[in-house]
């Protein structure tokens, strides 16, 4: 008969609610509660035991309406022990006040406590996020506890019923989620930062701020703030602020990293209005808080709705970049929203309605930081395909000039062949043509004719597709370089004065080099032309770290006016018949460009010196 009653019991106990504990080690975090909403917010305990009372479950939202409201638990032990239990509302630091009435099956008032979370004793009452109110359930018996709470916005709950084993380990790992969400932006936010200090591109500055405002709003929403910190009350509350930063550092990363002003003029004024509005409910916040944060749903809406309709709008204009931002943006809404939802008491409360924004930020957070780098990638590689495209166009209009050069360093050769074939002809119809007039002859168009093959020496190796570099001696490429023109040195008279570090080595490419030399000594042979005595002094020496190489001529000096401009590539070539045409300015070129080094000239007592330092 006893069993059957206490059957009965339990099935009458289930019908209104009774949430049954049946076990030593108790972790109840799903049950049915009753809750009674305080229109007045001005009854007291004793109005407010015969009213009538709402099923609900112990973790809901009523909505941003909702500021008071009365919670009614009633609780069975079928157990044959008595229970030590523990009522956690780890929601608990949204509140300024909580009371707890309970009384016993006869209900009559047994104990009552008020926590007051917005006082400077709530570290004393609070355990870190979360308000714990103690009570004891003996065997076979119920009780019911009474819970007052008050919310500036949004008043929404979270109840567990847990033994004290359960109670302290809930504790401690409760709030490990919000931890590394907020580590991971934190992290991303600092990153950022000094990219900019380096940089100095406003795109990451814009970005580190809204990871900021994120990372101090979610520190906040999880609880973090009041669970690690002991900050509660009005002070916490306010930390909401940072809801209202977030998306006017968002407006401002997204008007920086796609040129809105310049490009995008329209979509431009309507991020700015997104910065108006927020700024007014800022500020209005400073007046009215609670109602600014009520407010703030219908300011974040409008928010997202601009951001979708200015990202399809620039998308629709060509930018590709902007489908990272509107994917980014359109996992944000989704998220969002259904927070909006449960904040307006339209969702369930469940883990993904409560942090929604949070996760929404998260995620929208992580390919932005994919956008910021794949937008400065594809302005590198846009950079890269310019500078080559220049590169192209520069060599093309090098090519035209250079072969305008050849034509014009080719007239006088040509000219000068022509005149000497006419003279040899002539003279020998004639029977005029001794020896010495025929070698002088030869002598004439042979000088031509190696004066033309120089020319186009130069104007071919400027074109020479790059060769592998190695180290080499100078004193091998200087008797190479010696050995190909010896035939013009020998036919000009030209002495040779060496003083080589035979030792002395050098990394580049020595064919090019060569050619460097080459056309370094054959624009000395040049100068000395109508030299009597006529010499060549080449050195090669280490100074000061560098190695050294000089090639000095005694043919009295360049004109200071020509000093300066010897090595453009088309003054030498267009005011200097006899001059060195193309070389001086492809030496230079293959010396600073391959082998990170200079040509420089001065003149001396005795004529010009061209000095190699690499």
């Amino acid at each position: 008969m006893r069993f059957v009653i206490l059957y009965l019991f339990m099935c009458v106990t289930l019908l209104q609610a009774t949430v049954i504990i049946d076990s030593n080690h108790s972790n109840i975090t799903d049950f049915e509660l009753e809750y009674f909403i305080d229109d007045s917010e001005k009854l007291q305990f004793n109005d407010v035991k015969d009213m009538k009372f709402k099923k609900g479950k112990n973790s809901d939202t009523l909505g941003a309406k909702v500021t008071n409201t009365w919670i009614k638990i009633k609780l069975f032990n079928s157990t044959s022990q008595r229970q030590i239990l523990t009522l956690h509302h780890d929601l608990a630091y949204f509140f300024p006040n909580i009371h707890y009435f309970e009384v016993d099956s006869e209900n009559n008032l047994i104990n009552k406590k008020m926590i007051k979370v917005y006082s400077s004793n709530a570290k004393n009452e609070m355990d870190g996020s979360d308000a714990l109110y103690k009570f004891v359930l003996d065997a076979q018996k119920n009780k019911t506890i009474y819970i007052n709470q008050k919310t500036l916005a949004y008043h929404y709950y979270n109840f567990s019923i847990r033994s004290l084993k359960e109670s302290s380990r809930f504790l401690i790992y409760q709030k490990v989620d919000g931890v590394l969400f907020v580590g991971l932006l934190f992290a991303l936010a600092i990153y950022n930062l000094f990219i900019f200090f380096s940089t100095r591109y406003k795109e990451y500055l814009y970005y580190s701020l809204y990871l900021i405002s994120a990372t101090v709003w979610i520190f906040y929403i999880y609880g973090s703030l009041a669970h690690y910190f002991q900050i509660y009350g009005e002070l916490s509350f306010r930390f909401n602020f940072a809801l209202m930063f977030i998306p006017i550092f968002l407006v401002l990363f997204v008007q920086t990293i796609f040129e809105t002003k310049t490009k995008y003029k329209m979509e431009h004024k309507f991020l700015n209005s997104i910065i108006v509005i927020l700024s007014a409910n800022f500020i209005y916040g400073i007046i009215d808080f609670s109602h600014a944060i009520q407010l703030l749903s219908s300011v974040l809406n409008y928010t997202l709705i601009v951001f979708m309709i200015i990202s399809i709008s620039i998308y629709k204009k060509g930018n590709k970049i902007i489908k990272i931002f509107l994917l980014a943006h359109t996992f944000y809404l989704i998220f969002n929203v259904y927070a909006m939802l449960f904040y307006m008491g339209l969702a369930e409360f469940n883990y993904i309605s409560f942090h929604g924004i949070g996760i929404g930020i998260i995620i929208e957070a992580l390919m932005l930081s994919y956008l910021v780098s794949y937008k400065f990638k594809v302005i590198e590689e846009e950079k890269k395909i310019s500078q080559l495209l220049l590169v192209q166009k520069t060599k093309m209009a090098d090519m035209g000039e250079m072969v305008s050069s050849i034509a014009h360093q080719w007239r006088q050769p040509l000219s000068t062949i022509g005149v000497s074939s006419g003279i040899l002809r002539e003279k020998k119809i004639q029977g005029k043509l001794s020896d010495m007039d025929f070698i002088e002859e030869l002598y004439f168009i042979d000088s031509n004719i190696e004066h033309m093959s120089q020319t186009v020496e130069d104007f071919l190796s400027y074109f020479k597709p790059n060769k592998t570099k190695q180290n080499f001696y100078i004193v091998d490429v200087i008797d190479r370089s010696l050995l190909i023109i010896g035939n013009t040195l020998y036919k000009n008279e030209i002495d040779i004065i060496l003083d080589i570090d035979k030792e002395l080595k050098i990394f580049g490419q020595k064919e090019e080099f060569i050619q460097v030399l080459i056309s370094l000594i054959t624009n000395a042979i040049y100068a000395l032309k109508n030299k009597e005595k006529k010499s060549i002094q080449i050195i090669a020496k280490h100074e000061k770290n560098k190695t050294v190489l000089e090639i000095i001529d005694n043919a009295g000096g360049v004109k200071k006016e020509i000093l300066t401009k010897i090595f453009d590539p088309y003054f030498t070539t267009k005011q200097n018949s006899k001059g060195t045409g193309l070389g001086l300015y492809i030496s230079k070129g293959i010396i600073q460009n391959s082998m990170n080094g200079d040509i420089k000239v001065e003149n001396t007592k005795d004529g010009a010196k061209f000095s190699i330092i690499i």
